[in-house]
């Protein structure tokens, strides 16, 4: 393995929060001041500002809002708040495996809210008085419901038949973006296990579990994949973080989890890949003194490892602590610029070149200098330019994936195309002249 992973603009540019902290103060100092109607509009405007109008009645005591494949009904008066959410009916068979399921959720991963079993069907369901509805404990109890909804819906449906009550208006990814995203799969699997493969001999396994769970990562970040897949790409990687099996252990699934990825259709991936409304974030909102302190350990190791020129084990550090931050948060957009542009920048550019890169974006992080290094720099790659050119570059890939797979000629295409992509990234070709040789490539190698 001699370069950095390759970029891929993600299906959304940007993940900035859209919560809004003054309307949550707002709801704080309404709760103490004992307004408690005020306090939960308040609450609501926090977390998206047009939901009450959009969700509620004209009397502003009843919310039906969706999240997913879930409706969280909201009633509240003078005397008493109340929250239910229908979330699946049970099946015809196999119905003592799930209940047991469910039972094992409301001890061990519910808190506040509990699902019940009515009329055959299971829903949320949490009320209290009035007088306890602290802006604090009813936005947890809402993303307890709502983040565990959003993920054993799909597991319950697929595990045990269970139906949905409730069918979530999704929008599909566009074609285009349907081929973008199964190429940069194809990339990324064969980035991660060529680099597998490079480290397994000398046994580096933690070099190894790096770029698997780096690679899990990226996925997230530019796929953004929703449903059953999102499940198994989040239990994979609760699984890379696992301390009580040995690493080469834990490395062996996460090739496993990678190589299931590679083999996945378009089709299969499309069926996950779509835009659907939601009531409550699945990710924190980020915060420029938490991502330092999160980084701090690894910033102190990556700049030893720079002095030495050790470029390597810099870059594969500072690929995994960036998806790590984009895994986690909802990223706010003057990070997100920064490190995007370094992302791009080193896209599969060698050691020694992509580290100094990716150093001086995660330099600009810790010393708060996001201002500065957000100002363009002479001879920088327009980044809305870049983002063209890439999906020019995954379009003409994918109008040649069927004789790829077909042909045993992939494995040398896709390594000229990664030089070609480097210098498109670079400056060193327009995306006429990529296009123009990719498709001299494919003739080249299946005769097209």
């Amino acid at each position: 393995m001699k370069q950095a992973l390759t970029f891929t603009p993600p299906i959304l540019s940007s993940t900035e929060s859209k919560l809004n902290v003054e309307a949550f103060d707002a709801s704080v100092e309404a709760f103490e001041n004992h307004e408690y109607l005020k306090s939960f509009y308040a609450l609501l405007d926090y977390i998206n500002g047009d939901f009450r109008t959009k969700y509620g009645n004209v009397q502003g005591n009843e919310f039906h809002i969706p999240h997913g494949s879930i409706i969280v009904n909201i009633k509240l008066d003078e005397e008493k708040l109340s929250i239910t959410a229908p979330f699946v009916a049970l099946p015809e068979k196999g119905r003592i495996p799930l209940l047991r399921q469910v039972a094992g959720l409301n001890f061990n991963a519910m808190d506040l809210a509990t699902i019940y079993l009515r009329d055959n069907r299971l829903s949320f369901e949490y009320s209290c008085p009035i007088q306890l509805i602290n802006p604090y404990k009813i936005y947890y109890i809402l993303q307890e419901i709502c983040c565990t909804g959003d993920k054993y819906d799909d597991e319950f449906e697929t595990k045990f038949g269970a139906q949905r009550i409730y069918e979530p208006k999704t929008t599909p990814y566009d074609t285009a973006s349907l081929e973008n995203i199964y190429q940069a799969v194809q990339i990324s699997c064969k980035e991660c296990l060529d680099a597998v493969k490079y480290f397994e001999p000398s046994r580096k396994y933690g070099y190894i579990w790096n770029i698997i769970d780096t690679t899990l990562m990226k996925f997230m970040y530019f796929a953004q994949p929703q449903g059953q897949l999102l499940n198994d790409m989040q239990k994979a990687i609760r699984e890379m973080d696992r301390e009580d099996i040995p690493l080469p252990e834990i490395t062996a699934q996460g090739k496993a989890v990678i190589e299931k990825l590679q083999k996945m259709t378009q089709e299969e991936l499309a069926e996950d890949l779509y835009f659907v409304e939601t009531f409550i974030p699945n990710k924190r909102r980020s915060n420029l003194q938490n991502i330092q302190e999160n980084f701090e350990d690894s910033y102190k190791k990556i700049s030893g490892y720079m002095e030495s020129g050790d470029y390597m084990t810099a870059c594969v550090m500072m690929l995994y602590k960036f998806y790590e931050m984009y895994y986690y948060n909802n990223l706010q957009e003057d990070v997100n610029q920064v490190v995007v542009k370094a992302l791009q920048k080193s896209s599969a550019q060698p050691w020694d070149e992509a580290a100094p890169i990716l150093y001086k974006a995660m330099e600009a992080i810790m010393e708060d200098e996001l201002d500065e290094e957000e100002e363009e720099e002479e001879g920088t790659v327009d980044m809305n330019e870049y983002m063209k050119n890439v999906q020019a570059m995954q379009q003409q890939m994918m109008q040649n994936m069927q004789q790829m797979m077909q042909g045993n000629g992939m494995q040398n295409y896709l390594q000229q195309v990664q030089v070609l992509q480097q210098q498109l990234a670079s400056g060193q070709i327009s995306a006429e002249e990529y296009t123009a040789k990719v498709q001299q490539l494919a003739a080249q190698n299946f005769g097209n």
